[in-house]
């Protein structure tokens, strides 16, 4: 079964705010040393709402997750997630290929295209690809990765990784990128936030 990467972000309590890290060994001590199928996982906060937390999990299959899911372990960390969760958390699962440097870059991109109304992915698909050939070589950009949602093919989700916001939106303003970004709006809604992760270590 394929690698998944679970993306959550919600709003955060004032006091997982002001101690991430407290809270995050809190659920930790929950937790056995080595959860089966779990990875990695890369932590942070969006720039743009500093409110907003996001949380990448990084699983060996959708299966491992959901037994994980099922297990007491996971019941057992929900007491302390109430304490950090201010609204319920959204989440997606997505088959990206290679994430490694997007995660670890300085800032990472998230954005999402939701096919309009009546229009076929065979639309959107040819966009997304050129958007990938013509990435790489941009200034201060450390990759992307693209695919649909799990059980959600209308969505088509990116992760991108960049020395900084500026440097995503100066790649984007004008040239070959913007052009084609232009023609995906005209076939689908954009989402687009960023978020500065940093990988946690147990």
């Amino acid at each position: 079964m394929a690698p998944v990467t679970k993306i959550m972000h919600f709003k955060t309590t004032s006091s997982y705010l002001q101690d991430p890290s407290r809270w995050i060994s809190e659920l930790a001590t929950q937790s056995p040393e080595n959860i089966e199928g779990f990875s990695k996982a890369y932590l942070g906060f969006e720039t743009e709402d500093p409110n907003i937390a996001f949380w990448v999990l990084e699983w060996a299959s959708l299966s491992a997750h959901g037994t994980y899911h099922q297990s007491d372990t996971f019941k057992a960390t929900q007491a302390v997630a109430q304490q950090i969760f201010a609204d319920t958390p959204t989440h997606v699962f997505v088959n990206f290929s290679d994430t490694s440097r997007i995660f670890s870059a300085p800032v990472t991109e998230f954005v999402t295209f939701t096919l309009k109304e009546g229009i076929s992915i065979d639309v959107l698909q040819p966009l997304v690809t050129q958007l990938e050939a013509e990435l790489p070589g941009t200034p201060e950009f450390y990759g992307s990765s693209w695919a649909p949602v799990v059980d959600k093919p209308n969505i088509i989700h990116g992760v991108l990784g960049w020395e900084s916001v500026q440097a995503h939106w100066d790649a984007v303003s004008s040239g070959p990128l913007k052009e084609i970004i232009d023609k995906v709006k005209e076939v689908a809604d954009l989402w687009l936030v960023h978020a500065k992760l940093t990988q946690y270590n147990a």
